[in-house]
């Protein structure tokens, strides 16, 4: 393991030259960004294992049956903000080489990164108009008041033109810039695609002492005269947080888990707009083997979370695949870290948006539940929308 100076820049442009998977982050909170490429050049479906330790950054879409879909690029480097740190069992010799190469060359030249992979297939879009999405509201509600469900997240797709000069690093870093107190990642993977996102909800963080998750539900614009404390809700979005975290403890006391705190709910900014938000961890009782192998439990309980699906979760799902009228991909899906200094992070894929090559999609969604307003429920998905327009508009 040896370790060298760090460009963000040069290091994606040295992945994408040689054609293989990058990942570039932000953890919130801290201004250091990281980055992995995987230097076997194989695009890996796995089902993230902690109890293995291998490093690397797992990328998973909203539909994983049996948690087996999960993208995984491996660590064979791993740029931080101190150097590059080669994991030479994870790597290609004859590819480290090459990318080596062109990455010590582009450090050099300062060039700009404008290359991105794109998908070998682009699935059907189906871009809702208000009355478009009024209507699939209107009809999930038609559905919560004849069945015994409680809660269906319904999303669209919003597909602008590529701005011109367009430069993915660039629109990263001003990300970051612009929310550190999210996840902010840029992931491109040769054949599947790319994606940049701006994410405020923690799915799960394991360490050596515990683990954690949250609820996150419930959405308003922020006003910034009004400190968080202070910010007043409505019965549904009160309503609606606490389904989510009705439902994370639900599964905690199904795992027999009864060591966990809970803080909350509070109100939690994300950018231009608040949400309401529940902490819940787990401390360690015994061994980090036993602690990661609890993450492997609760992970595959969680995803996809009631927050991004629904309640109950599997009947929720049903209905977004079947009335929804397209695939959501990585959006809603979940991303991050695994493995790596000794801890994982994942996020949900919230607040994201599609690389293709002449156009950007955007998602944004909205937890339905029976009390819902349909165009209350459109300006929510207006107002999320903005987290990343905001940024490619300036």
């Amino acid at each position: 393991m040896s370790k060298q100076s760090f460009s963000l820049a040069a290091f994606y442009q040295a992945a994408t030259t040689n054609n293989l998977p990058v990942a570039l982050w932000q953890i919130p909170n801290n201004t250091d960004k990281q980055a992995v490429t995987d230097l076997s050049g194989l695009n890996q479906q796995i089902q993230v294992d902690f109890e293995q330790q291998l490093p690397g950054f797992a990328f998973s879409p909203f539909v994983n049956r049996n948690a087996e879909a999960t993208l995984f690029i491996r660590a064979s480097i791993h740029a931080t903000q101190t150097g590059l740190i080669h994991h030479d069992e994870l790597t290609d010799t004859a590819l480290k080489t090459l990318f080596l190469a062109d990455y010590e060359r582009f450090t050099a030249s300062a060039t700009t990164a404008r290359a991105w992979h794109t998908p070998d297939q682009v699935n059907p879009l189906t871009a809702y108009d208000e009355n478009q999405f009024c209507y699939l509201v209107e009809q999930a509600i038609d559905y919560m008041n004849q069945t015994s469900l409680k809660k269906i997240v319904v999303s669209r797709a919003i597909e602008v033109p590529l701005p011109p000069e367009f430069e993915p690093i660039s629109v990263f870093e001003r990300l970051c810039q612009a929310y550190p107190r999210a996840f902010v990642s840029l992931v491109s993977i040769p054949h599947v695609g790319s994606w940049l996102g701006v994410s405020p909800e923690i799915l799960l963080t394991v360490n050596d002492e515990s683990l954690q998750t949250i609820a996150l539900a419930g959405t308003q614009a922020k006003k910034p005269n009004i400190p968080l404390p202070e910010v007043q809700w409505g019965q549904k979005e009160i309503v609606e947080q606490a389904l989510v975290s009705d439902y994370i403890r639900h599964f905690l006391h199904r795992l027999g888990i009864q060591n966990y705190s809970e803080v909350g709910p509070c109100t939690v900014a994300a950018g231009n707009i608040v949400h309401l938000k529940t902490q819940f961890t787990v401390a360690a009782e015994s061994s980090r083997q036993a602690l990661l192998k609890l993450g492997n439990q609760i992970l595959d309980s969680l995803h996809p979370t009631s927050a991004v699906c629904g309640m109950p979760k599997r009947e929720a799902l049903d209905f977004i695949l079947s009335h929804e009228g397209y695939d959501r991909e990585f959006y809603a899906g979940f991303l991050g870290p695994v493995c790596l200094d000794q801890q994982s992070a994942l996020f949900v894929n919230l607040r994201c948006m599609q690389l293709l090559k002449n156009s950007l999609v955007l998602y944004a969604g909205a937890g339905i539940t029976p009390e819902s307003n349909p165009q209350a429920e459109w300006r929510e998905t207006v107002l999320k929308s903005k987290t990343l327009l905001s940024v490619l508009q300036n």
